[in-house]
């Protein structure tokens, strides 16, 4: 077919040679020009032929199945590639690389630099970082830093921080984080320091034995391990602290389904006692402490969206699930002090001091309903004795000397 429509799209040749030979003529110029009117035929015959390819679709030549089928492929590919470029053109907009080094003073990132975006944290040295109240970041990334120190005084987006590759940091978050991954940091320390034990969440880790961890008030503790498995680690329930035993349970990541960690759920890790394995709980004790834990942190959510009546109510819940829940009786006992109900909070924080009288925020919270109640010299030596416990708690140390002025002040009025 295809010479076929070829054979009759070529034009026939307008010149007879034999034709141009007459008496006198110069027959080699003749020869010459025939020939080259022969040449612009026949490329009149290619460029009708290209033609007539590119309007059937051949101008690469006929296609069987294979070779159709390769081109389309090639075209997909072409369009994934695209696709994929404007991907990482799409995260690379998403993302702030910042890289300081031998800064005196803190650098405070503004959301007008860094705001709903991630932030990488790339080759730093000798700085320090905050992230102050309402400077909303979706992520961090640290990656070969030195000598860094970041605060974390907004909530992360994504509660995530990866450090990979890094010695010599400490981060102190102000903040819940669900998510902390750490790799390939082998020397000198890594720390976190969380503010409180309800902002700590799930820690992985892999090859990094200077990892540590602690709440703020407390010697961090290590929980790095060296070497190619990954770990996780958690706080331990209840909360623990003491020389003998760690707040904090590493084991490590189990997988399941498609790689997906199964362990790695955030939130504290059940007590299994001094190095010794505990019995094994029933399953229906386990899914009632799950459920406990679910509601604590529903409580939490409502708490920091400032629906104090409603976190309240979640920590309720959770406490009617779990009575030794201890953290949950201060949380509601704050909720409480936030909607002016002074004797509901009193009652709470006794309650969490009963529980577990080694958690400092259970006798802060104590002195605070006595002080909100006006009791102020029966409020000093519960804010003494959250003092003791965590002894770098600003917050405390504010708190016992406000007091130590309300209780002068009363006195004088009094008199």
């Amino acid at each position: 077919y295809l010479h076929s429509f070829h054979h009759f799209s070529t034009r026939s040749r307008p010149t007879d040679i034999s034709a141009l030979r007459m008496p006198g003529t110069n027959y080699n110029e003749w020869e010459k020009r025939a020939q080259q009117l022969d040449k612009e035929a026949e490329q009149e015959d290619k460029r009708d032929e290209e033609a007539s390819s590119a309007a059937l679709g051949l101008q690469d030549g006929p296609q069987g199945p294979p070779t159709q089928q390769a081109r389309e492929q090639r075209d997909q590919m072409s369009g994934h590639s695209q696709s994929r470029k404007n991907f990482i053109a799409e995260q690379q907009a998403r993302e702030v690389v910042l890289k300081h080094e031998s800064s005196e003073e803190p650098i405070v990132l503004s959301a007008d630099e860094v705001g709903g975006r991630a932030v990488r944290l790339e080759g730093c040295s000798d700085v320090s970082y905050e992230i102050p109240e309402g400077v909303s970041i979706l992520k961090i990334f640290m990656d070969h830093c030195s000598s860094v120190q970041l605060r974390l005084g907004h909530t992360l987006l994504t509660q995530y921080i990866e450090v990979s590759h890094c010695s010599k940091i400490v981060i102190r978050a102000d903040k819940p984080l669900a998510t902390v991954q750490c790799d390939e940091c082998t020397d000198d320390y890594i720390r976190i320091i969380f503010g409180e034990p309800e902002f700590i969440g799930s820690v992985v880790h892999q090859n990094s034995p200077a990892l540590q961890l602690g709440l703020d008030g407390h010697d961090p503790i290590p929980v790095g391990v060296a070497g190619k498995l990954q770990f996780v680690s958690r706080l331990r329930s209840p909360v623990t602290i003491s020389p003998d035993c760690s707040m904090f349970v590493t084991e490590e990541l189990l997988r399941g389904e498609k790689e997906f960690p199964i362990n790695a759920i955030a939130g504290p890790t059940p007590d299994r006692g001094h190095g010794e394995p505990e019995a094994e709980k029933a399953p229906a004790d386990e899914e009632m402490d799950a459920r406990a834990e679910a509601k604590r942190e529903e409580g939490n959510e409502a708490f920091r969206a400032n629906d104090f009546l409603q976190a309240a109510v979640f920590y309720t819940e959770a406490i009617n699930l779990k009575p030794d829940l201890y953290v949950a009786w201060a949380n509601r006992a704050q909720c409480f002090l936030k909607t002016g109900q002074p004797e509901k909070a009193l009652e709470d924080a006794v309650r969490c001091t009963e529980v577990a009288p080694l958690y400092a925020k259970g006798w802060f919270r104590r002195g605070m309903a006595l002080h909100a109640l006006e009791r102020y010299p029966e409020a000093i030596p519960f804010f003494t004795k959250a003092e003791e416990l965590d002894p770098k708690n600003k917050q405390i140390q504010d708190a016992i000397k406000f007091g130590h002025m309300m209780c002068r002040k009363q006195a004088s009025s009094n008199s």
